[in-house]
């Protein structure tokens, strides 16, 4: 008697790493096969080249299982491509996320590509909701699942600061905020690991350093060598900064963060990090009663870390996959 066939899946991404392979080690008895496009920079040649990408992954995908993905712009080259190819097998984007929501013309295309979609898998309870509302898409297509990845390696980098505060990350931050709470301190150093979009406009106090476009194994340095991280949002319905938070965690590094619906699933005020008011008093008091009070800080670095270790891991993904296998 014949036995059956492996099932397939066909993943578009655009990793860096050629050699990148998700969760496949977790999931041996399933064939995995993936396509490597172009990081987006931008420019028409770019743009068509991940549009090949998107093509050969949706004619790789006939008699497959699964077709996956985990950008937004990617996913919308494959409805493309399915539509004239045809629409197999069922399409999953996972990390489904937006900092900015789009508006007009925009949103009008992407609502119509997205509904093509069969499922989508975000970060936080709160883009369920809004996404489904803005895209118009069926809101039972959407599954939360905790930001999940096995904890971050640091590099041995020496930031020549200690101690310090560290703010990492680009997506919807609110660094005029923090330029302020920290121009108020001079006796405490910052360092911060951002795009140069962040700052433009933004005068830089003195006992800021600025690191941009550094590896991320040394900007995992800056989170684990800080005596904590600030993380303040531009907006109380942010569905940002699960990455850098998640690190955080791992990394036994405290935080304080703005109140935002988005990391709700994450931080819980008092137990695995400070929430505060988007404002400089409120968030400079916060910062401080970390920084002043070492017992807080590792009560607070501890549960955080627990709660990684219990529930952001890289196991989160796998039985997700065997579910959408098993017809969910």
């Amino acid at each position: 008697m014949q036995e059956p066939r492996a099932k397939r899946i066909v993943v578009l991404h655009d990793n860096a790493n050629p050699e990148w392979r998700w969760i496949a080690y977790h999931l041996p008895e399933f064939t995995w096969e993936f396509v490597q496009a172009p990081s987006a920079r931008g420019g028409i040649r770019n743009k068509l080249d991940r549009l090949r990408a998107a093509w050969a992954a949706a004619r790789q995908s006939h008699n497959a299982d699964l077709l996956l993905t985990f950008d937004e712009g990617l996913c919308a080259a494959l409805v493309l491509a399915r539509l004239a190819l045809g629409k197999e097998p069922r399409l999953v984007i996972y990390y489904f996320n937006f900092d900015r929501l789009p508006s007009g013309l925009q949103q009008s295309r992407q609502s119509f590509l997205f509904r093509q979609v069969d499922r989508f898998v975000v970060s936080s309870t709160m883009e369920r909701e809004l996404y489904a509302t803005h895209f118009g898409i069926d809101p039972t297509k959407f599954d939360f699942i905790h930001w999940g990845v096995n904890a971050p390696e640091a590099s041995a980098l020496d930031t020549g600061y200690q101690p310090y505060v560290c703010a990492v990350g680009g997506n919807a931050r609110d660094y005029g905020l923090l330029m302020r709470v920290a121009a108020a301190r001079p006796h405490i150093n910052f360092i911060i690991v951002v795009r140069p979009t962040n700052l433009v406009g933004l005068t830089i106090p003195g006992n800021v350093e600025v690191m941009a476009n550094i590896p991320y194994v040394d900007a995992m340095a800056v989170v684990k060598n800080a005596r904590l991280m600030a993380l303040p949002l531009k907006r109380t319905d942010a569905p940002c900064g699960h990455v850098t938070i998640v690190s955080a965690f791992y990394l036994g590094t405290p935080l304080v963060v703005t109140a935002s619906t988005g990391i709700d699933d994450y931080v819980t005020d008092g137990e695995t990090g400070l929430i505060t008011e988007a404002d400089d008093v409120a968030f400079g008091a916060a910062l401080d009663r970390i920084w002043n009070d070492r017992t807080l800080a590792n009560r607070l670095a501890a549960t955080a870390k627990a709660f990684a270790q219990a529930h952001c891991t890289e196991a989160n993904y796998p039985a997700h996959v065997r579910s959408l296998l098993n017809g969910h």
